[in-house]
């Protein structure tokens, strides 16, 4: 898409954190094929030696000094796809106002100071954003997340808020061997509500320690400050050197504004840049820091200045590893890009289905029955809604896109009985499927995160949307009497000793690894349906789904399939976990979809789950070798060490298909491959193509 950014500043660091946060941000956003307009407000104190970034190679910058230069841009604005407004613009408000009337595409906000922005608006100063402005964005997006994003949607009437939290670009912010110059450092713009904070974890920790090094850099701290001996003052540190900085420091401060405490689900750039770097971090305490890093494993927390001696005085080494490995998975510049892309898909889907004549909702003149597909969106669920809609089905596709992408509907949105219910099943079900609740027929539960890297950056929720989200649905079936099919996985049967694998094997799981969030959870849902079977309160199918690949899987979702395409079509070499000898069986989808179509209007009865997968076992070596010949050149291959519980072996049983439903897979492995090859080459491929793939294997 072509986006247009109107932001404090990209081309100064000097004395605010969003140039940083702008500059990961856009440049991986850039990388994953998109065009890139900044337009920055010419002043002084961003000018001359203060401008550190002069030409960026990953967008076009370009300065405006008045409100009237702005409207030499206005053609550029007017016809872009996405139009982002940033907190702390100067004259915020008339930009805003200006963007809303002419932008054809979507609009955004982007809030990097969200708890000041409310504050400000609590007292009415109305410094760069308004009350009024807010409904008149498509999107607003958040460095706060947790409740504050209830607010704004409640208080403010946003469309939608989301959170995206600040992020950092790996290659720049990465380990650098140099020696450790100092014990404990800060490294932050002098701000009166953190200075306490700051006097408390680093400066009398520093009178008390006298043997120990301290350092803080940043500008604007008045002179009257009391510095202890100890502590070295730098006064400006341009955003080349943190890197350096961060790998110079045993440990390193965190301190967050006021504001950002108490809303809480508010991390600082500084937080990502210094855990990017490998650096341990020590830092205040705020509700919702738990969910970005675990609390005395990853980060540590200091309320007084005896936590900070003690931790001081512990070999805090591992932390910082543990934390750049956890900022690897879910909190880098790449991951951000992807959100970014996603929210303003969904903003831009909105904008367009806004026009009553495109997608709308089905009114209750129409009585027809209903489908629903919980996770509809999905990898597996946007081809289950294409299929029963060209069965002729009224289907609504209800996800919460945590983990799915609106673009797999972009298809559907157009087609006569189709309808799009953004919710989270973990949560209450939509007001608009509850009111309909007696026009359902059948109930696809497909809403779980399927891929490990996905389901276990938030393992609770994963969890929580088997047991709790299965619930629901199976009571909205039972209130509409409609038939419901879950959706379960070969990850049931765990690290098999039983090959194949059999309907009745009970599976070797483990309860207790990082994966048990999903297959306990798939097991824990398995139950709850057949109970609800069982005491006749609804009538149920369960499928268990082994490997399945084609379009539309994600090329970040962490799956082997995607994963070897995605390294094969960048050039980069093929990774494979182990030695590769561990086997899988891979099912095409349009396969897959078929059986779940066949299973869920069959009379199957009793308590039966379901295989559905491909018989034909391979190797994930094999399956590498097919994939490199598809690029046509060699590709290197490097071995990295297996994941805790990933299965040796995994090959199903479908005699129980092939009796009850006739079913088994039509699609050759060869030509599937080459068609998801071919979808992932014409559809995702683009400048930087393969620089958001993932580390973890797939199952």
């Amino acid at each position: 898409m072509k986006l247009v950014v109107l932001g404090l500043s990209l081309g100064s660091s000097w004395g605010n954190g969003h140039a940083t946060t702008f500059r990961a941000l856009l440049r991986a956003f850039a990388a994953r094929g998109h065009e890139v307009l900044f337009l920055e407000r010419e002043v002084p104190w961003y000018a001359g030696p203060h401008r550190d970034l002069v030409d960026p190679d990953f967008c076009r910058l370009e300065y405006y000094r008045t409100l009237a230069d702005l409207d030499g841009w206005r053609a550029q604005i007017a016809q872009a796809d996405a139009v982002m407004v940033g907190s702390y613009v100067p004259d915020g408000v008339e930009i805003g106002t200006f963007v809303q009337k002419i932008a054809k595409g979507a609009t955004a906000f982007y809030d990097i100071d969200t708890p000041v922005t409310l504050a400000k608006l609590a007292r009415g100063d109305f410094e760069y954003l308004t009350p009024a402005l807010i409904p008149g964005y498509d999107v607003y997006l958040s460095f706060t997340g947790g409740p504050t994003l209830d607010r704004i949607e409640r208080v403010f009437g946003s469309t939608a808020a989301r959170a995206l939290y600040c992020s950092v670009d790996t290659e720049a912010y990465r380990p650098l061997q140099v020696p450790k110059r100092w014990d404990l450092t800060y490294l932050g713009t002098y701000s009166p509500d953190r200075q306490p904070t700051l006097e408390r974890l680093l400066l009398e920790p520093a009178r008390r320690r006298p043997d120990l090094r301290f350092a803080v850099a940043g500008p604007q701290y008045p002179d009257e400050i009391d510095w202890p001996a100890n502590v070295e003052r730098i006064a400006h540190l341009p955003p080349a050197e943190h890197p350096g900085f961060y790998s110079a420091s045993r440990m390193t401060l965190n301190v967050t504004r006021a504001d950002m405490i108490a809303a809480g689900w508010s991390p600082s750039v500084r937080l990502f840049e210094a855990a990017a770097c490998g650096t341990p971090i020590l830092s205040d305490r705020w509700e919702g820091i738990e969910s970005l890093f675990v609390p005395d494993d990853e980060i540590l927390l200091a309320d007084t200045t005896a936590d900070a001696l003690a931790a001081l005085d512990g070999d805090v080494e591992a932390i910082g590893k543990a934390a750049r490995r956890r900022l690897l998975e879910r909190h880098d510049a790449t991951h951000r890009a992807a959100e970014l892309e996603a929210h303003l898909d969904e903003a831009r889907a909105r904008r367009r289905n806004t026009r009553p004549e495109r997608n709308a909702p089905m009114t209750t003149k129409q009585e027809k029955s209903l489908i629903l597909v919980a996770g509809g969106a999905g990898f597996i669920g946007s081809h289950l809604c294409s299929a029963l809609l060209d069965r002729g089905e009224q289907v609504v596709c209800l996800d919460s896109l945590q983990t799915s992408n609106l673009s797999n509907l972009c298809a559907l949105e157009d087609r006569p009985g189709f309808e799009f219910v953004r919710g989270d099943i973990v949560d209450a079900l939509p007001a608009s499927i509850l009111e309909r609740a007696h026009r359902f027929k059948q109930i696809y539960n497909l809403a779980c995160a399927a891929s490990p890297p996905q389901y276990q950056v938030d393992p609770e929720h994963t969890m929580l949307t088997n047991v709790v989200g299965t619930d629901r649905l199976l009571r909205l079936a039972s209130a509409a009497g409609a038939r419901f099919l879950l959706t379960s996985t070969s990850e049931v049967y765990g690290d098999p000793e039983a090959h194949p694998q059999r309907e009745e094997y009970r599976g070797w799981v483990s309860c207790t690894g990082p994966r048990a969030c999903y297959d306990e959870g798939k097991r824990a849902a398995e139950a709850l349906t057949y109970d609800f079977c069982r005491t006749g309160r609804t009538e149920v199918r369960v499928a268990r789904i082994f490997n399945t690949y084609g379009p539309h899987m994600h090329v970040d979702d962490g799956r082997v399939v995607s994963n070897l395409i995605v390294q094969a079509l960048s050039g980069r070499p093929l990774t494979l976990y182990g030695d590769g000898s561990q086997t899988r069986s891979f099912c095409y989808v349009s396969d897959l979809v078929r059986g779940l179509i066949l299973l869920m209007n069959s009379d199957v009865t009793g308590l039966e789950p379901v295989n559905l997968g491909n018989p034909h076992e391979i190797t994930v070596g094999e399956l590498a070798e097919h994939i490199a010949a598809m690029a046509g050149t060699p590709r290197a291959v490097e071995y990295r060490p297996l994941p805790t519980d990933d299965p040796r072996r995994r090959r199903p049983d479908i005699a129980r298909a092939r009796e009850l439903l006739a079913w088994e897979p039509k699609i050759p492995l060869a030509i599937g491959l080459q068609r998801t090859f071919d979808w992932f080459a014409a559809t995702v491929k683009g400048p930087g193509f393969g620089s958001e793939l993932v580390r973890v294997a797939a199952e």
